[in-house]
């Protein structure tokens, strides 16, 4: 009952709050006003949210009849808005109906207020012992909600780190701990997917919430998909505890507020270099991917070093995820050979790192063979029917329930075996048929009528995965493979994976800072997923892949619109994954370098060994990516030449001016204009060709144009180009849906495939002329196959001007 102690002051103090209330005037509501020095927030008898004020004596930003809640109750379907208040020295009293009440504490800061709730209840209204109220400690609440926190403020939505701005003022919410999810609750499991909403945009402006699950106590819920999945009640899954700092400041002072409440709040607070990493600009440099070695580790560290990239990643380096087994082609030596590696990068003033996914484990792993672990997670069980024999195939279970999805490995455990079945019969009594006994190199064995059949949680990329115990011990083996190697970067990918567990985003938080609270050096981390409280320990986000295309053709609009993501989540900026292959040219990663200079944006660099070796170019390659780098770490590039290389029409190429050692630098802009050819309908004898003009606003050059069989199906044969209405060139192949051409002033073309990869050279009878300044008449024509379902995209590219970049 020293729980409940609180609720037995209620009568008292409840009575003594009402006796006050009614002194003031009824046309004023009693409210309670909390400050720090740069806002103020006003609540009311309700519990509600009336006023966020900017201080000294500004503006309030509590859109007018929009106001927001302390504290909401959610039971089922139920959201319980409180609808009494009542105010002590450090707490509120909130009371809502049906005899719900919770104290939360309130703790005022130089720059941020502080919420934490301390004790809900349920009074019964039941005269207990020395006439106080009874009440109970178990009040059935299933999860509690703080806010929404409503402003008008709608110019920046922070949603994952909970930010919201106009252009003078911002007003924040941060989590305290684990058990606080920033977002709003939208499923059971407490998981918040897609990218937060920490912050959301409303038609009035925008709200901050977060919210905190009851996980005391065991449930059946929906796992990611999965359903009816028994989830067991965890210690300290209670809601109190929950807690939050909120504030209010100028634009410029929101990193230095967060800052503070990370060291006040004792959260993750990881420094860089002597720095705050989240005011670093380490964290959004470029960096190499690669597949190294303790053979070849030398050389990829030099590519690395001479682009003037920050570091190398491993995209690969285990053998089996879990136990995080190395692999002994790449590393004879284990996690001996892995340090010598590092300890060589590191001389070199290189981070090095390492991909995994971060809690998939695969089937290979110790987690898994020879003996399965008891805490591989389960979407639920039941028991065998009847006793089977080690070479059963078919295997009688007294529910179905939980066996009659499908999915990619079908697995069971009973006891130290897994089996894979085909599939449930469909009536009683039930078996599961096509059995695989022993899968994964497991033990085929006898098992008794009432053995435990648990069917396990798999994924696409053939994993199982980890309950919420034995995720803490996967933690702890990647923070020990970090600091027994010193590896200093690591991208928790399949970061989503933790959702398994029933324990949303709690796990997944959990799980990262389980990680950083363990490790004895700094490492710079990034994730497939945002969230809220994991923000503190996210140093980047790197997202964009290149397997699907050249270097501006892979996921080029999901690049670009990640930048304002970003930025509004004050995370670096970064572009993400670039594909170098045999046939890469230094003009390919121009596109890629400009945007990247536009943005102050970082990268990664995917280098196979064997391609890079394999690349004629590779040299000139190099020599690019490093002058770019350089000129855009010593922020060469003007504000104006800034927002034009955002701008994805503009094709640049920069070149030293001067010595190699000069930091002045010539940028060339290049404009393109696109034109499109499609299949027309016409009378006979009309001329299938289409025409257009475009202008050369610079002195004589050449031109380079690239044919683009926009489409899935079909092909395009003959193609014509006439210029001027004297010059003409015939290209003498097809060219297949999804792939280009690019002519230039020579007379070889070079054909790519739908994904930017060199296909073969085509010698041209004589290439694309000079073009002088002016207006210049374009004709194009082609037949299209029958069975063609594509257009023609004409891109014509033209040097705009030259403009000088210097060290600023």
């Amino acid at each position: 009952m020293k729980r409940l102690k609180w609720l037995a002051l209620l009568p008292a103090f409840f009575a003594g709050y009402v006796l006050r209330a009614q002194k003031v005037s009824s046309a004023k509501t009693l409210s309670k006003v909390f400050s720090t020095k740069d806002f103020s927030l006003t609540i009311d008898t309700r519990g509600w949210i009336m006023g966020i004020r900017s201080l000294p004596g500004g503006e309030d930003y509590v859109p007018k009849d929009h106001p927001g809640s302390l504290l909401q109750l959610v039971k089922g379907d139920r959201r319980i808005v409180s609808d009494s208040a009542g105010f002590g020295k450090d707490f509120i009293l909130l009371f809502y109906p049906d005899h719900y009440t919770a104290k939360v504490k309130v703790s005022g800061r130089t720059d941020y207020l502080r919420f934490e709730l301390v004790g809900l209840a349920r009074r019964t209204g039941v005269v207990g012992p020395g006439g106080t109220a009874a009440g109970t400690d178990d009040p059935g609440v299933d999860a509690v909600l703080w806010g929404p926190f409503n402003t008008s403020l709608s110019d920046t939505i922070g949603n994952t780190v909970g930010i919201v701005r106009s252009a003078v003022f911002a007003i924040g919410l941060q989590t305290l701990n684990v058990k606080t999810t920033g977002g709003v609750l939208q499923n059971e499991e407490g998981a918040v997917f897609e990218r937060g909403s920490t912050a959301t945009k409303e038609v009035f402006g925008s709200s901050l919430q977060a919210f905190t699950v009851n996980r005391s106590h065991p449930r059946v819920i929906t796992v990611s998909g999965w359903k009816n999945v028994p989830v067991e009640g965890i210690a300290g899954g209670n809601m109190e505890g929950s807690a939050l700092a909120v504030f209010g400041c100028r634009n410029a002072d929101v990193l230095p507020t967060i800052s503070s409440i990370e060291k006040s709040e004792g959260l993750p607070h990881p420094i860089w270099r002597n720095e705050w990493i989240k005011q670093s600009e380490f964290p959004g440099h470029p960096y190499m991917i690669s597949s190294f070695s303790e053979e070849n580790i030398d050389t990829l560290l030099s590519y690395a070093k001479s682009m003037g990239l920050d570091g190398l990643y491993h995209e690969g380096p285990f053998s089996t995820w879990g136990s995080f087994e190395l692999d002994k082609n790449l590393f004879p030596h284990g996690r001996a050979g892995f340090k010598a590696c590092v300890d060589k990068a590191h001389a070199l003033g290189l981070r090095l790192g390492f991909h995994t996914l971060t809690d998939f484990i695969t089937t290979n792993d110790a987690y898994v063979t020879p003996k399965p672990n008891p805490h591989l997670a389960m979407a639920g069980s039941s028991v065998l029917a009847g006793d089977i024999g080690p070479a059963d195939t078919e295997i009688p279970v007294q529910s179905p329930d939980c066996f009659t999805r499908r999915s990619d490995l079908n697995g069971v455990r009973i006891g130290d075996e897994i089996v894979r079945f085909r599939e449930v019969s469909p009536a009683a009594p039930y078996r599961l048929l096509g059995c695989v006994r022993g899968a994964f190199g497991t033990s085929a064995a006898a098992h008794k009528k009432g053995d435990l059949a648990g069917r396990l949680i798999d994924h696409p990329y053939k994993v199982f995965f980890p309950d919420w115990t034995l995720q803490k011990e996967i933690a702890s083996n990647i923070a020990r493979f970090l600091n027994e190697t010193g590896a200093d970067q690591m991208d928790f990918d399949g970061h989503e994976g933790m959702y398994m567990t029933g324990m949303g985003n709690l796990a997944l938080e959990a799980f990262a800072e389980d990680v950083y609270k363990l490790l004895k050096h700094p490492v710079v981390f990034g994730s497939s997923r945002s969230a809220h409280y994991f923000w503190h320990m996210n140093d980047y986000l790197n997202w964009g892949e290149p397997w699907y295309g050249g270097f501006r053709e892979s996921q080029s609009d999901y690049r670009i619109d990640n930048q304002k993501f970003y930025e509004a989540n004050y995370l670096p900026n970064m572009l993400g994954w670039f594909l170098i292959t045999p046939q890469t040219k230094p003009e390919d990663v121009d596109w890629m370098l400009a945007r990247a200079a536009g943005y102050n944006a970082g990268y990664a660099l995917v280098v196979p060994p064997d391609d890079a070796r394999n690349n004629p170019r590779m040299r000139e390659v190099i020599e690019s990516i490093h002058s770019w780098t350089e000129a855009q770490q010593k922020h060469a590039f003007s504000s104006s030449q800034r927002v034009w290389l955002k701008d994805t029409s503009y094709d640049a190429h920069l070149e030293r001016a001067g010595a190699a050692s000069s930091s002045a630098w010539k940028i060339y802009k290049y404009k393109s204009v696109v034109f499109e050819h499609a299949m027309k309908v016409l009378q006979p004898g009309q001329p299938t060709s289409s025409e257009w003009s475009f202008e050369n606003k610079s002195a004589n050059q050449s031109v380079q144009m690239v044919l683009l069989a926009a489409g899935k199906n079909g092909r395009i044969d003959h193609p014509v180009i006439e210029l001027d209405n004297s010059f003409r060139v015939e290209i003498p192949v097809p060219i297949e849906a999804g792939q280009s051409l690019v002519i230039d002033g020579s007379s070889t073309a070079v054909l790519y495939d739908n994904k930017g990869r060199f296909v073969k050279n085509i010698v041209l009878e004589k290439g694309l002329p000079l073009l002088a300044k002016g207006a210049h008449p374009l004709l194009f024509d082609c037949q299209f196959s029958a069975d063609a379902d594509i257009s023609v995209r004409i891109k014509v590219k033209l040097l705009e001007t030259t403009e000088e970049v210097g060290a600023r």
